[in-house]
This record gives structure tokens, sequence and C-alpha cells, in this order.
């Protein structure tokens, strides 16, 4: 998950970030008024579109052992927390609301191009410290808007910041933590998106966003092309099929030298709603090249090299992965989701991906299990076990426990 665990901190309060936070609550509130008169409008004249806001509220506590922190900047236990667990510390508690989402949605049925849809979305963050804990002390001033979408959807076309095609939002089981499981597939970026519907057959093509992620914290964007994604679903009676596969340039470009090689990889996801209403099942399988797509940045996307003639080369970091889960509903209201997933380093000895621990990740577990309630149609309570089991690079096996509750109240 490759900008999920940043290490440019900021140590204390700045008075900007209240500032900026101000001024996105005076903006919504803006645009709510603008929405609420644009809508009585809209309703006798089609051509000028209607702005709906929405969103959640979530408030989340959580304990974590092994020093890591019940709650980070994301709200979750990620992979690369394990490269900062250690025997000695001890457990860690956190709560807030910073996975609190706003949205905007604007949509106009008739235009010179046909109908439109524009939407963007964010939530709130927080800054951390070097050991990847968070700076809670500071309090919620700490605060600071994410962009998490911003696109147009207009004919067959995506334009602008959401979740890359690679990810099939199928392979997303509903679970709290915002960290996800071990092989998960998840970017979110720029990108420029074409889908076609062919009866039951559904194809994406898209241009994305690229980065190179060579560990040690050399993060680069030389790359000369895009990153290509293409995505092919199949849905019928029986259940849901799709084949993701990528293209990408691995590139650094210095003072001193340049280095780059093609590399790929590719994402396998079958589900199926075995009792209706009742029992669905997913299962997930990626391999290759595929870097900050997936197993949320427990590896990088490869390593620099002597070429042996005075140059460098680019050796490109493949690992692959499983995910399973089933989700039961135990009645309307009450539902449990359990999740196990697992990821393997195919290059041992390879991953840079050290965030100045001096160790890397070689293999993950994750399992996680969960009970929902919806309170009402808007109100969800839930609670959360995971368990994260790590082989570092040097034998260590980090073994951590996290317990999240959280409520979400969407509107």
């Amino acid at each position: 998950m490759s900008n999920y665990v940043e290490k440019d901190m900021l140590c204390k309060n700045k008075p900007g970030i209240t500032i900026l936070a101000s001024t996105i609550i005076v903006f919504f509130v803006a645009i709510l008024n603008a929405a609420a008169q644009e809508n009585k409008t809209s309703e006798h004249d089609t051509n000028i579109g209607k702005i709906k806001f929405g969103g959640f509220v979530k408030v989340s506590t959580a304990v974590a052992t092994k020093g890591i922190n019940g709650i980070d900047d994301a709200l979750g236990m990620y992979n690369v927390d394990l490269l900062f667990a250690g025997d000695n510390k001890g457990s860690r508690f956190g709560i807030n609301a910073k996975e609190t989402r706003l949205n905007i949605t604007y949509t106009k049925q008739h235009s010179p191009v046909g109908p439109i849809l524009a939407y963007v979305e964010g939530n709130f963050g927080v800054d951390g410290n070097n050991d990847g804990n968070t700076l809670e002390a500071y309090g919620s001033s700490n605060a600071r808007f994410v962009l998490r979408h911003a696109y147009v959807e207009v004919g067959n076309f995506i334009i602008g910041q959401t979740y890359s095609t690679f990810l099939d939002p199928v392979s997303s089981p509903q679970i709290i933590d915002y960290g996800g499981n071990a092989a998960s597939v998840f970017a979110r970026q720029t990108q420029i998106r074409f889908t076609q519907k062919i009866e039951n057959f559904t194809l994406r093509l898209a241009v994305e966003n690229p980065t190179s992620n060579l560990g040690h914290n050399l993060i680069t964007d030389d790359q000369r092309i895009p990153d290509f994604v293409g995505r092919l679903d199949f849905d019928n009676a029986f259940g849901h099929f799709s084949v993701a596969g990528i293209l990408r340039e691995l590139r650094i470009d210095t003072n001193d030298f340049e280095a780059h090689k093609l590399t790929g990889g590719f994402a396998v996801t079958v589900s199926k709603e075995a009792i209706a209403n009742r029992f669905d099942i997913m299962a997930q399988y990626i391999r290759g090249g595929i870097g900050h797509y997936g197993s949320f940045s427990a590896f990088a996307d490869g390593i620099v090299l002597d070429d042996g003639q005075g140059g460098k080369i680019i050796d490109p970091l493949n690992f692959h992965g499983v995910t399973g889960s089933v989700t039961l509903h135990w009645t309307n209201k009450l539902r449990s989701t359990i999740v196990g997933s697992w990821t393997k380093n195919l290059d041992p000895g390879q991953n840079t991906q050290t965030l100045g621990t001096g160790h890397s990740i070689e293999t993950v577990k994750s399992l996680h299990g969960n009970l929902f309630y919806d309170l009402t149609e808007d109100f969800l309570v839930g609670v959360e076990y995971k368990k994260l089991i790590g082989l570092l690079s040097d034998g260590a096996k980090p073994n951590v426990d996290r317990y999240q509750m959280s409520i979400i109240y969407s509107f």
C-alpha cells in the first residue's frame, strides 16, 4: 500500500492544518446551501444538474499488541507495521474519528456529450512519528483532509482519481480494519479508464499514474510511460469472475545513472452468493511484479543492482498471494465476515522495503473475524479481531493481535 506509511512526519501541531480543516468545512456548508437552491431549480430545468452531499461519520477504537498503535494514519494495521513490532513492546490503544468521509456528487443528464457525473471524496488523516505510531497526544487538530476520489464520468470514460482498474471491488470483503488483508489488491490514483459492457462481460482498459518504489525510501516518478491496466469481468447467475493484468515500467533517473525495466502481474477473482441473502464466498489470487498494487506495500517494486559494467539495472521483485472470505448473514441486520489471507516474496533477500528498520518482509499471514449489526438503515456498529503474522528477512516472526470496534453513521 505504497503511500500508507509516511516517513516525512510532523511532530508539532501546525496552525495551517487547522485553517485548512476550517476552510474545508466552510466550503462544504456553502456547497450544501448551493445544492439545496440548485435542486429546487433543477426540477424544472434539466440543463442545470443536481448536487448531492453525503458521507459518513466513523468513530473507531482499537487495541493492538507488540507496540503497534491501535489506530494509525488510516485507521488500520498494515503488513508494513510488522517491521516495527517487538516482543518487548506492550499494547497500544487508540480512538479517533479520522476515517470520517465527506463527498459531493454532481450529475447532469443533458449535455453535448451526454450524461455527466462528477464525484469528489475525502477523509481525514493524521501525522505519525518515526516508529510508525500515531501522534495522538497532539489532539484532533492534527487531522488533515486527504483526497480519496476526484473524477468525472462521461460516456464510457472515467477521468480522474479513483480506485485502480486493477482492483476488483468484489475482492474487498466488509472488514473494519482499513489496513486490509495480507494479499489484498489496493491502489487509488489518477487514471483514464474506458469501460465497455458486452452481454455478461465488462471490459475495462486504463492508463494510470506510475510510480516506482525501489526501497530504502527511494520512491521515484521517473517513468516515461503510464501503467497499462486491463480487467475483464464476467457475471451471470452462477457468480462473478474477473481477470486483471498490469504492465508497468520501473525507472530511476539520477545525476549519476539511469535504469529501467518492464514488469507486470495479474489478479484472478471469483465470488458467488452460495445461499441467496445468507452466504457469500470470495477468493482471489495475485502474482507478479505488481509492487504497491498488492499486499499493502509489504514489498518494494524492485531492487537497484550493479550490472557489472559500471552501470545499474533494476531487478523487479515478484510475489504472490491468496485471499479467501465468507460472509454469513445471520439475520437481516446481523452479519459476519471471516477473511484469511497469505502473501510471500518470490525473490527472497531482494525486498528493500525496510523503512529504516534494517529488515524487510518475506511472508505475511492475516486473519479477520467480525460481527456487524445495523441499528438502523444508516447506523452501523461493528466489532472485529485481526491476527497478523510475519516472517522477516532476519528470521524474526512478529505476531500481532488487534481488537477494534467502530460505529458508523451514514448520511
